[in-house]
């Protein structure tokens, strides 16, 4: 297992991008060789066919963001790779969820009424392949195009999960719908970075009411004030509930909101599980959020996953990548280095 990659990125844009594709090189390369075999293994796609559909979402992420177009396009000039392999990484979950319901992902909101020193925290459990502890990082951007931000990510994807100075953070978690699509054309990752670089919650939420997801996901989005909103991307709609600053609030892959019933027996658990560990009376800290992502408190499907053998050999092989709490007052980040149930958390700071 190769540690968390660690880097700073600064300048324009197309600089961070050109560092970032510079500096992973040959983890990006990793990346891009598992998604060609996992993609031709289990859902049948050549190389042609995946360039193919991530080359769908080109035209859509300028639209959300140039300036993370230019990011893009310097990530693939920097480490050598095609613009529409670098896009099949960021596209991996619209890719695969469209053949393997995966149970993806936990995500946690304690507002500042909840907390113990009166600072909003968010949380997220990073579940996906083993294979892909090989190629996760931690991006500190020093921006001068846009706000600072820290993100956990996949090398040669410009972000998935984090905060920005502005006081902002997100968590995402794929969501279990009826059908495998929602209503836009867009990338969830490039809705997630087009966030990070508002500075205030309103601006951050109409993101993604005017640039939907492709993919059925949910996103928890908050900020230091206590401001917080979660948003359920259906087949149908959007649907928006906006959180209470004295609301302990969770979300797994099964919809809260939306009329999307669910048989998804993995994410149904875990939603019980932190149903049970939120309803303390007590105030939280950081440590109680990272020990309810680290929880193994079930027989089976845990809130922090461990990867079982005997799924070798499918494509619902899963684990904790990391977990990962925010206290968005602090511009403070904590991420395990794999299973928080096995892993210390490490500090970062904005």
């Amino acid at each position: 297992m190769a540690e968390l990659y660690e880097i700073e990125l600064r300048g324009s844009s197309r600089q961070r991008g050109l560092q970032h594709g510079r500096q992973l090189t040959t983890s990006i390369q990793r990346a891009v060789d598992f998604y060609r075999a996992f993609f031709k293994e289990h859902i049948g796609l050549d190389t042609a066919t995946i360039r193919q559909r991530a080359a769908h979402f080109i035209e859509p992420t300028a639209q959300i963001s140039p300036l993370l177009m230019d990011e893009y396009e310097g990530i693939a000039e920097g480490s050598g790779q095609s613009l529409e392999d670098i896009f099949a990484l960021s596209a991996r979950y619209e890719i695969t969820f469209e053949a393997v319901a995966l149970g993806e992902c936990s995500n946690l909101f304690v507002g500042p009424q909840r907390s113990r020193d009166g600072h909003v925290l968010l949380g997220q459990n990073w579940d996906w392949r083993p294979e892909v502890m090989d190629f996760r990082a931690v991006f500190t951007a020093r921006c001068d195009d846009l706000p600072d931000h820290i993100m956990v990510t996949e090398c040669g994807q410009p972000g998935k999960y984090g905060l920005n100075a502005s006081g902002l953070g997100i968590a995402e978690a794929g969501l279990n719908c009826r059908s495998k699509a929602s209503i836009g054309p867009h990338l969830f990752v490039a809705i997630g970075r087009a966030i990070l670089a508002c500075d205030n919650l309103d601006a951050a939420a109409a993101i993604i009411e005017q640039f939907p997801p492709y993919a059925t996901v949910n996103f928890l989005l908050a900020d230091e004030q206590g401001q917080a909103v979660n948003f359920e991307a259906t087949p149908v709609g959007i649907f928006r509930k906006d959180l209470p600053t004295e609301q302990i609030f969770w979300h797994t892959n099964h919809c809260l909101q939306a009329d999307e019933p669910t048989d998804f027996e993995n994410s149904l658990a875990r939603g019980h599980r932190w149903t049970e560990l939120t309803s303390t009376p007590d105030t939280v800290t950081p440590q109680m959020a990272q020990a309810w992502l680290a929880d193994r408190g079930l027989q089976q499907h845990n809130i922090c996953q461990l990867p079982d053998p005997a799924l070798a050999a499918t494509p619902t092989w899963l684990q904790t990548l990391c977990s990962i709490v925010m206290d968005l007052n602090q511009r403070t980040l904590w991420v395990s280095d794999g299973p928080s149930c096995q892993f210390p958390y490490r500090e970062y700071q904005l």
